[in-house]
């Protein structure tokens, strides 16, 4: 599994799609949890985490769909994964 972190709202979701595989995850961050403002995007992977602070922050509710992780999910999600990416647009 790849965790592919999403830091920015402005994302190409096509671009994204061509490096993802059925069993890696994006995990939304920093401005990036905007995007669950979005709820009729169509993501390429079917597990999508957001991280709990960046959403209590900005004062966003967690959607259907996304899962909310604390900062030690996070930690464990990065560990269980086979690579960590950054995704910038």
């Amino acid at each position: 599994m790849k965790l592919i972190s999403l830091i920015t709202p402005e994302v190409n979701l096509d671009s994204l799609s061509r490096i993802c595989q059925h069993d890696d995850a994006i995990l939304l961050r920093q401005d990036a949890v905007y995007l669950c403002l979005s709820p009729h995007l169509s993501w390429p992977v079917k597990k999508l985490y957001a991280l709990q602070t960046d959403l209590t922050v900005r004062q966003l509710q967690q959607p259907d769909g996304i899962t909310a992780v604390s900062a030690q999910q996070w930690v464990e999600l990065c560990s269980k994964a086979t690579q960590n990416i950054l995704w910038q647009k």
